[in-house]
């Protein structure tokens, strides 16, 4: 397994690479994407607080990483079908001159028109594209894809039932969760995260404090609102808090064992609009569990080394930031090692 990071700008590469990153994401707005599209976004994420600022500073990130891939999004849940013939001619452009190694695709229609122009297999399919089952792989396998980003709320039994030879999968194990099934979601961020709100009065109560010994389960303030905000919390990186200078959020680290025997083969950092500082501490923590995972080390090791660390054992132990809480409950099915 390789470690993906989230990258904004050329001048992130290098402290990444040293934290441990062996692959890279990025997201870059085409050209004149606005005198035809206006202000839709070509990217899932803000492009002014996340994007890549040009194709140049994209070809200073590919330089730099050297042997490491890139691989770039365009991963908007939907597009006007003019923009379609704009981001195949983009795309290629990214893969054939500029240096990518794939392309990170949520929508069907612009999948289908890159799987036309010959560059399927340098298409990573979105975890917005929500391929939740085997079936599901097992068409994107059939439109000719190299790799599937599995969705957020998958678990870990479920991630091993959908394994289908010829496909490469990619799983989320540090920072950012989602309200929802963030691929059946039709809104835009555009507007801001109020699946957060929820429909609360505004001002937010402020969340349960996190402090370096979070308090344990039954020590939380009992009504089932006051429970459901502070879940909420936890999903936004706990107010994007950090603990002995590392994040707090969700997290997957202990899982790794688990994904490994089920064939993925790249771990996920979140946040392209991270500060540096945040990234490089994400990295660091996932590349150092990701040592002991390869030296043998299983769940329970895994998630002490990760305390060690980090702290907020409270919020470990009781599994409030785990992506993959099935890790300490259902047995894993037979697989291969591939760390």
């Amino acid at each position: 397994m390789k470690i993906l990071a989230p990258l904004r700008s050329s001048s992130e590469v290098e402290a990444l690479a040293a934290a441990g990153a062996e692959e890279f994401y990025c997201g870059l707005t085409p050209p004149g994407w606005a005198a035809t599209q206006g202000r839709s976004w070509a990217n899932r994420r803000n492009p002014r607080s996340a994007g890549v600022p040009d194709v140049a500073d994209l070809e200073r990130i590919v330089a730099l990483a050297a042997h490491r891939p890139v691989y770039v999004t365009l991963n908007a849940p939907s597009y006007h079908a003019s923009a379609i013939p704009l981001l195949v001619d983009f795309g290629k452009r990214l893969l054939e001159e500029v240096g990518a190694r794939a392309l990170i695709v949520a929508e069907t229609e612009l999948l289908l028109a890159l799987g036309e122009a010959g560059l399927a297999r340098r298409v990573h399919v979105s975890s917005l594209a929500t391929c939740r089952n085997r079936g599901t792989a097992l068409f994107y396998r059939d439109l000719g894809v190299s790799r599937i980003i599995l969705p957020r709320h998958l678990t870990l039994r479920e991630i091993e039932d959908i394994r289908a030879d010829g496909l490469e999968y990619e799983a989320f194990v540090l920072n950012d969760g989602c309200v929802f099934e963030e691929g059946l979601c039709a809104t835009t961020h555009a507007l801001g995260t109020f699946c957060l709100a929820d429909g609360e009065p505004s001002p937010r109560p402020p969340p349960l404090p996190v402090v370096e010994e979070p308090p344990d389960a039954g020590a939380i303030p009992g009504e089932a609102l006051e429970r459901y905000a502070f879940w909420k919390w936890t999903l936004d990186n706990c107010g994007c808090r950090t603990s002995r200078g590392f994040p707090l959020g969700p997290c997957g680290l202990c899982a790794m064992p688990r994904l490994a025997a089920a064939g993925v083969a790249s771990l996920k950092v979140v946040g392209r609009e991270a500060s540096l500082e945040r990234k490089e501490a994400s990295v660091r923590l996932v590349a150092h569990a990701l040592r002991l995972a390869r030296a043998g080390g299983g769940r329970d090791v895994l998630r002490e080394a990760t305390i060690a660390l980090r702290g907020a054992r409270g919020l470990c132990e009781d599994a409030r930031l785990c992506y993959y809480p099935d890790v300490w409950k259902a047995p894993p099915r037979p697989g291969r090692r591939a760390c």
